[in-house]
C-alpha cells in the first residue's frame, strides 16, 4: 500500500507505443491517448511494457529491471477508483526523438493541464516523464 502513493503521483505526472511511420506529432499524441485507456482499464501489460520508458518505470517504482516491471504492473492493477478522461490535446511539440504533449485531463471532475515528456524508443513514442 505504501508504494501506491508514488505510483499515483507518477500517473498524475505522466501519462501503445506510437504507430510508427507517419506523423511524429500524431504518433506522440496517440501514445497519450493510449496511456489514458491503459490507466482506466488497468491494462498493466500495455502501460508498463509498451507506453513508458524503462528509465521512467525504474524511477517511478524505485526498482530496476524485472522487479521494476513487476512492481509497475502490480501497483497499477491495485489502484481502485482512479479514472481519468482526456478532454483535449492542447499542444504538441516534437524536437527530434523527444516530444512534449500538453493535454487537459479530467480526474474526479476536475480538469488538470498535464505535460507529458515523450521519447522515441525503437521507433515508438513512450512516456518518459511529466509535469503539471
Amino acid at each position: 500500500m505504501a508504494r501506491i502513493g508514488p505510483f499515483i503521483c507518477m500517473l498524475a505526472l505522466a501519462a501503445a507505443a506510437g504507430c510508427g511511420g507517419g506523423n511524429d506529432a500524431e504518433d506522440a499524441e496517440a501514445t497519450v491517448r493510449e496511456f489514458v485507456t491503459a490507466v482506466n482499464e488497468r491494462d498493466a501489460d500495455t502501460y508498463c511494457d509498451d507506453l513508458i520508458t524503462d528509465e521512467f518505470r525504474e524511477q517511478s517504482t524505485f526498482s530496476e529491471g524485472d522487479e521494476a516491471r513487476a512492481s509497475c504492473k502490480s501497483t497499477l492493477r491495485a489502484i481502485k477508483g482512479l479514472r481519468i478522461e482526456l478532454v483535449r490535446i492542447a499542444r504538441t511539440r516534437v524536437d527530434g526523438d523527444k516530444a512534449t504533449v500538453t493535454a487537459v485531463l479530467r480526474r474526479s471532475g476536475t480538469p488538470i493541464r498535464q505535460r507529458f515528456q515523450l521519447e522515441k524508443d525503437g521507433g515508438d513514442w513512450k512516456i518518459a516523464g511529466g509535469a503539471q
